[in-house]
């Protein structure tokens, strides 16, 4: 089974995981980490079943636009299914080659994505091109590295490697793909990178 094929088989019971009562609330908590701000232009990197869409929409307002991008087809198809404004958009997409223009957006959202990307040189290079200057980029997890990797550990074999790099790895992958200003919080309950391009 591909990973694609993992994580499509898998829409289902991730949106189901993701309804339970204060989970929005979590959420708007933690995007706290996101810094967004009303009129930006954002990228959901690796969207899921577009869980982010109501927080980011509620920050960047009507005069914002959000891009929910993922390579699993039935992820995309939860998430074009739910309610959202005209300035949301779902790209099927890989992030190791991104159809989107250059410097076309403010911030680059990766929530939970980081450990399943096969090249992360390659896709950290497409998050800087498309980012303009000074853009953010904000890879995100709900839980800290060590808990995160014995999860993936467990997950079966598609996963199995799906490891989330130390801080000092990571600050190397984020410097050789043009990154700077980067800050790493690799705490026991939740892992956040942000880095500017």
């Amino acid at each position: 089974m591909t990973k694609r094929d993992f994580f499509s088989h898998l829409s289902a019971s991730w949106e189901d995981r993701h309804q339970e009562p204060g989970e929005l609330e979590r959420l708007r908590h933690f995007s706290r980490h996101f810094r967004l701000q009303p009129g930006e232009r954002v990228l959901d990197a690796g969207c899921g079943c577009g869980r982010l869409v109501p927080v980011i929409c509620e920050a960047i307002g009507a005069n914002g636009r959000l891009v929910e991008l993922d390579f699993a087809p039935g992820m995309l198809a939860i998430g074009r299914g739910k309610p959202h404004a005209d300035n949301v958009f779902f790209v099927l997409g890989d992030v190791h080659r991104l159809r989107l223009p250059d410097n076309g957006f403010d911030k680059v959202i990766a929530l939970a994505l980081l450990p399943h990307i096969d090249d992360k040189e390659v896709a950290l290079r497409e998050f800087r091109r498309v980012l303009r200057p000074g853009g953010l980029l904000v890879i995100a997890h709900q839980m800290g590295r060590e808990a995160l990797d014995r999860l993936h550990n467990q997950g079966g074999d598609v996963i199995q490697s799906d490891l989330l790099p130390e801080r000092a790895a990571l600050a190397g992958l984020l410097a050789d793909a043009g990154f700077s200003d980067v800050e790493i919080l690799d705490e026991p309950d939740q892992y956040i990178a942000w880095a500017r391009a």
